[in-house]
């Protein structure tokens, strides 16, 4: 018993200073640096990161984090990814610098729902109310955001308005120095309602234009260099997140006593308020990124010409990076860096050389085109082909830095003048090609004295030289132009390497020509890289590094088909592949044209006939999906029945012939004039439905009144004049699909009732 005892002490005493160890090993290890740069001020729009920071979620995971408070000057995008922070706060999930797309990580976003609105004076109601006024907003809200897209979207610019720079002083706003400001629904509103001050706001969400906020990004160096580091960094924050939105009051407390007493604890209570309503947790979860949301903004910024057509949104959400680029290759911070800043890697190739590689039809194809597609992947940066006529003028363009590497070379005293190369990842011998009726070469100076084709350029010309001083070397443009001239009898034989060589045979030149030789060197290619840019040598052997002879051969087999046997019967597999090209081409044939008749049936069943337009199914459909919108989500939706006056008199005057004309006009006028986001269908003969999401009851007022101004000044065919009457309702939660059609139905009969070419709004009060 008494042993027992003692020993159940012992056991105990053991377990208590092995915990006390593993915390003083814990406590011992040192906590990672990293900084996240705010956006602004210490207020509850980084109650997240605060609350992490204060509860020890961060040190719990390693982390030791710099909250870094905004300070005037402070390029928050450039920070990041110059590395001065390792993450930051971004009012939107992509950036854009004059017209560009920025290198930037998505990591989490917490207000799926911008807060930046227009703050304006009570007599601008809408958009088009802002023409001839002066608007305050930043530099990028009035170019890059949804404020910026809205004002391009109801043509409001520098031209017909004054945009100013904003001065953060909401007393120019009260003091009627500007009409409208660019603000946040957490901030300035309070102020203003304070102050008792009487305002609107246009809110760019209501029109089709949104965007989210507090947008938590970093740099690809961060995110791939340190994938753990940043996982855990989300992990804290949106634990922090949560804990705030639990807590508020002692959050707004922290907030308040130990980081700034700017905001008001009225004014912080009000804030957090309504950050809960932007972050919408009924849909989403904190820190969720939402990638169509982003897709459809860069859409967006590029119709509206505010971002370059050609700028195309990479890879830039953390989780889909890491698995993207992610596996296997991780560069130095600095090669990162230097990545970042590249932008693009600017690719030549020998475009006549199979099975390494060719640009057959415009595509980019080879061996070395299935290795650049693996590097590619993990890359943060694209690699684009710059096309060349021939391997000359790739060596041209090298030599005036119009191409950055080449996929596949051999190092020269010559080209070290103006290229790095990696390790060489393909080592090859180099063979001699003839006319079948020549004899087998035992060695190259035996036939030194006759004309032995090399491609201009390539090192094989410089290793002949080198090695038999006075052999008789003629430059052709490729091997297809050298196999061509030995097939003419122009020259005696083509050297290249071996498998160049067979693959080109095989297909070009069976039975007429065959290989004689082989020398007794070897060719060792690598990848080449401009040499006043040894970063980009130094990512390159990264990824050669990386190349598995397994996935080499993977690649090989796909392109090169070996045979050893000289007197195969090559007529008889052409004629095989000849039957197999035939049947395979009666099947691409059946489906391609079974597939394009699909597509028409498909059209078909959902495009009027006459005008392209909707029909009346595809119609309904449109509006059930819309009008579910309207119900889980609470948004604003509003159609336009539209009818043609008088149009019974057209058809009885100038034949239905004209009528289908004039509908066909009127419909293109419909559809030139409405917002990408509006649907339109032809609801019946003369009758067309316009269905307008986000959109309230007065903006749709608005546009029923451009379309009829629209069609009543176009010279129809036959220079027909024609007017136009619409009725216009809007959806309200509830209320069916056949209740708000009716009631643009009826209000479309009160505007015939009234005289025609004019608009009116469904009131159940005034319209029977």
């Amino acid at each position: 018993m008494r042993f027992s005892f003692y020993k159940k002490q012992m056991m105990y005493l053991v377990a208590m200073m092995l915990a006390a160890h593993s915390v003083l090993s814990y406590a011992a290890a040192p906590l990672e640096k990293v900084s996240l740069q705010l956006d602004w001020k210490y207020q509850f729009e980084f109650a997240g990161f605060i609350m992490a920071k204060e509860k020890g979620f961060y040190n719990d995971v390693g982390l030791d984090v710099e909250l870094r408070e905004y300070k005037e000057g402070i390029d928050i995008v450039d920070s990041v990814l110059s590395r001065q922070s390792n993450y930051g706060i971004y009012n939107s999930s992509v950036v854009v610098s004059d017209g560009k797309l920025k290198p930037t990580i998505l990591m989490a976003t917490y207000y799926q729902k911008s807060p930046l609105i227009f703050v304006t004076s009570k007599d601008i109601k809408q958009p088009s109310d802002l023409v001839g006024k002066r608007i305050m907003g930043t530099t990028d809200e009035l170019k890059y955001s949804s404020l910026a897209l809205m004002l391009d979207h109801f043509f409001i610019n520098k031209k017909n308005a004054r945009l100013l720079e904003h001065s953060f002083n909401i007393n120019d706003f009260i003091e009627h120095k500007v009409d409208a400001m660019s603000a946040f629904r957490t901030n300035q509103l309070f102020e203003l309602d304070q102050l008792n001050i009487p305002y609107n706001i246009i809110d760019p969400a209501d029109y089709g234009f949104s965007m989210s906020a507090v947008n938590l990004f970093t740099s690809y160096s961060e995110a791939l260099s340190h994938p753990e580091r940043s996982r855990y960094f989300i992990d804290a924050s949106n634990k922090g997140w949560a804990y705030a939105l639990a807590h508020p009051q002692e959050t707004i407390d922290v907030i308040y006593n130990h980081y700034s007493k700017e905001k008001s604890l009225d004014a912080l209570t009000y804030e957090a308020e309504v950050t809960r309503k932007m972050m919408l947790l009924d849909f989403f979860e904190i820190g969720a990124t939402n990638q169509e949301l982003t897709v459809r903004a860069v859409n967006q910024l590029q119709y509206s010409g505010l971002l370059d057509k050609s700028e195309k949104l990479s890879t830039f959400i953390f989780q889909n990076a890491l698995h993207e680029f992610g596996s296997g290759v991780h560069f130095s911070d600095e090669q990162m860096k230097y990545l970042q800043n590249k932008k693009e890697i600017r690719l030549c190739i020998s475009p006549d050389w199979l099975p390494f590689e060719a640009i057959k039809d415009g595509k980019y194809i080879g061996i070395t085109a299935d290795v650049i597609s693996k590097f590619r992947k993990q890359l943060p940066i694209p690699i684009t082909l710059i096309p060349t006529k021939d391997w000359t003028t790739s060596l041209l363009k090298a030599k005036a830095r119009e191409c950055d590497i080449f996929s596949l070379a051999a190092s020269t005293p010559e080209r070290l003048k103006y290229m790095d190369f990696t390790q060489p990842y393909i080592d090859l011998p180099i063979a001699l090609a003839t006319k079948m009726n020549t004899l087998f070469v035992n060695d190259i100076s035996e036939v030194k004295d006759q004309k032995l084709g090399v491609v201009k350029g390539y090192v094989i010309g410089e290793l002949l030289r080198n090695k038999i001083p006075d052999i008789n070397v003629v430059e052709v443009a490729s091997i297809s132009d050298g196999l061509a001239r030995v097939e003419s009898g122009e020259l005696y034989g083509y050297i290249d390497n071996l498998m160049v060589l067979a693959n080109s045979i095989q297909k070009e030149f069976a039975g007429v020509l065959k290989i004689s030789s082989r020398l007794d060197e070897n060719i060792k290619l690598s990848m080449a890289s401009r040499n006043d840019e040894p970063e980009l040598n130094a990512v390159l052997n990264e990824l050669v590094k990386n190349l598995s002879d397994s996935e080499l051969q993977v690649i090989y087999n796909k392109w090169i088909v070996v045979t050893d046997d000289h007197e195969f019967d090559y007529s008889y597999a052409w004629k095989l592949f000849a039957i197999i090209v035939l049947i395979l081409s009666g099947y691409i044939f059946h489906y391609i044209k079974l597939k394009k008749l699909n597509n028409s049936l498909l059209t078909l069943s959902i495009t009027d006939k006459l005008t392209g337009l909707y029909n009346r199914v595809k119609t309904d459909e449109v509006l059930a999906e819309k009008k579910a919108e309207v119900d889980r989500y609470n948004t604003d939706l509003s159609v336009i029945l539209l009818d043609i006056d008088f149009f019974k008199q057209t058809n009885d005057s100038y034949g239905h012939l004209t009528g289908d004309k004039v509908l066909i006009e009127f419909a293109q006028i419909i559809k030139q004039n409405i917002r990408v986001t509006d649907y339109v269908g032809r609801w019946g003969g003369e009758e067309f439905l316009i269905i307008c999401p986000n959109t309230g009851i007065n903006d749709t007022m608005l546009l029923a009144n451009k379309l009829l101004d629209k069609i009543r000044n176009h010279s129809f065919s036959e220079h027909i004049s024609i007017t136009a009457s619409a009725g216009v309702s809007v959806f309200i939660e509830g209320k069916t699909i056949d209740a708000t059609i009716h009631g643009a139905d009826q209000a479309l009969y009160q505007s015939k009732e009234n005289g025609r070419d004019q608009v009116t709004a469904f009131n159940p009060d005034t319209v029977n």
